[in-house]
């Protein structure tokens, strides 16, 4: 909801949140904003450009925050909103996927828990030089891919995708640090 000293203006204030971090909800009350602005003119205000702004950072650092110091919390809230996430990086042809690409988690194949790219690239062999996954509809149908024993006896970690939005977002961020993201099941990967 935005407000404007105290005085209500407008309900669902899409302007101020970004589509990825629609599961926010809250209350804005500026002294900045003219009390007879019209919705039309809302959306092209300095002002609640330099808000929205604001509040991207704000829940973009308490994600990271939440992220580093309170992991189960972080993994409980990513099975409810990771989608939103996922489909921020895949928005808007990528914009935003430097942005995003280390709030994704990512079932393991080491450790069958969630996993960041970050600690992914951190753990990989010397001699591994790209990022692998594989898609399917449940992690046991993952698991019992021929081709995944193959890629677990080089000692490689492998990413599980279930989600159907998971691909996309890999073919809209291609590389993670350098490192290109492979499907194990594409006949180009190493």
């Amino acid at each position: 909801q935005l407000y404007s000293k105290g005085v209500f203006i407008l309900d669902k204030c899409k302007d101020l949140v970004p589509e990825y971090y629609r599961f926010v909800r809250g209350l804005v009350d500026s002294d900045d904003l003219n009390l007879n602005i019209s919705r039309e003119m809302l959306q092209q205000d300095r002002q609640v450009k330099a808000i929205a702004k604001s509040i991207e950072t704000k829940v973009h650092n308490a994600l990271e925050d939440m992220l580093k110091n309170d992991r189960a919390g972080y993994e409980k809230f990513f099975d409810n909103f990771g989608l939103n996430l996922k489909y921020g990086v895949y928005r808007d042809y990528g914009v935003n996927k430097e942005k995003l690409q280390d709030l994704i988690l990512f079932k393991s194949s080491k450790e069958d828990k969630y996993v960041t790219l970050k600690e992914y690239e951190d753990r990989m062999p010397a001699d591994q030089k790209n990022i692998y996954y594989v898609c399917g509809s449940s992690i046991e149908d993952i698991k019992k891919l021929p081709v995944m024993a193959a890629v677990q006896d080089k000692g490689y970690e492998v990413l599980s995708f279930t989600d159907t939005i998971d691909e996309f977002v890999t073919k809209m961020m291609q590389n993670y640090d350098g490192r290109d993201l492979k499907s194990i099941t594409d006949a180009n990967a190493d």
